[in-house]
């Protein structure tokens, strides 16, 4: 669709790029920019080679400027600094592009300075507003804005990519492309090596249970995921745990293979499955979600483990 805007001169002046995150909207708005600024555009792209192209995919463009958060929020100078921007004529290409990255996070203040950068830009500059979660915007920013929606990526489209670009076992790949959920910038970040330990250790712990009722165990497993583990790292492997559950559901409820996060360990979790019920699985679910939700209070782990295995 962009394609064919940038072809026929109506790329716009105001855009949201919005999706999951980790699924290429900073690099699109980057190539935007490069479509919109090219010496030799191809049906409305880039070329990837003349001048302009190479300078703004190396960061060094005078005319393509991105913003981002400086702490928890988009400071409020920023965004005056960038409506400033947005009224000067290009310095060294056709136009100018101002991208805002995570820009849910913009503060109150800074959204409303930059209401009137957005309602009534020069023809020549494009403000390019980058988020995952877009209700977090104000209706004034969106209403102002030609919202352009990103879906995850097929896993088949994430296993071609990871293929292409990581000389893995076909099997780790896919295992990969599985967990990333659309997303190749979460796909890159996952360590297969590490997470294969963490599922293993998570696996044991479901076993002892749901299946063994191992108190000793549990209190064990409690000590190692609470108190041993920095809370980044407890909140990871909280989210392996709750994906591990997620796949038990499915395989309790018949749902084919190819649903499964875990698929290749599927013959270990199908035993698990045979031997607990839905109840027990939803209440593990909803005991974990609270027990990440309760961590912001600083609540202790190792207890609030040891309360949640030995409940079940």
């Amino acid at each position: 669709m962009l394609r064919r805007a940038v072809r026929d001169g109506r790329a716009g002046r105001s855009l949201i790029l919005s999706g999951p995150e980790g699924i290429g909207k900073r690099r699109f708005a980057v190539a935007l920019a490069e479509a919109v600024n090219c010496e030799h555009p191809i049906d409305g792209d880039a070329c990837g080679k003349c001048n302009q192209c190479l300078k703004i995919a190396a960061g060094e463009h005078l005319d393509v400027i991105t913003y981002g958060p400086d702490g928890q929020f988009i400071r409020i100078d920023k965004m005056r600094e960038m409506s400033a921007e947005a009224q000067f004529k290009p310095f060294e290409g056709r136009r100018r592009v101002l991208i805002v990255d995570d820009a849910d996070r913009l503060n109150a203040a800074a959204a409303n300075s930059i209401l009137r950068a957005l309602e009534e830009p020069p023809e020549s500059s494009l403000v390019i507003l980058v988020t995952s979660r877009p209700y977090a915007l104000l209706d004034t920013i969106r209403s102002r804005c030609q919202l352009v929606s990103f879906a995850p990526l097929s896993l088949a489209e994430l296993e071609s990519y990871l293929r292409a670009n990581y000389k893995r076992p076909i099997e780790e790949n896919r295992l990969i492309a599985r967990l990333a959920r659309g997303s190749i910038g979460r796909a890159v970040g996952i360590d297969i090596g590490e997470y294969l330990e963490e599922r293993e250790l998570l696996i044991r712990l479901v076993e002892a249970a749901l299946v063994q009722r191992d108190g000793v165990l549990l209190v064990s497993a409690a000590e190692q995921l609470g108190r041993k583990l920095e809370r980044e790292d407890f909140v990871r492997h909280m989210n392996t745990l709750l994906l591990l559950l997620s796949d038990l559901f499915k395989l309790k409820l018949d749902q084919p293979l190819e649903m499964l996060a875990n698929a290749d360990a599927v013959d270990r979790l199908g035993s698990i499955a045979d031997q607990v019920d839905l109840e027990s699985l939803t209440a593990w679910t909803d005991k974990i979600e609270k027990l990440l939700q309760d961590i912001a209070r600083n609540v202790s782990r190792q207890l609030a483990m040891e309360a949640i295995l030995l409940s079940i």
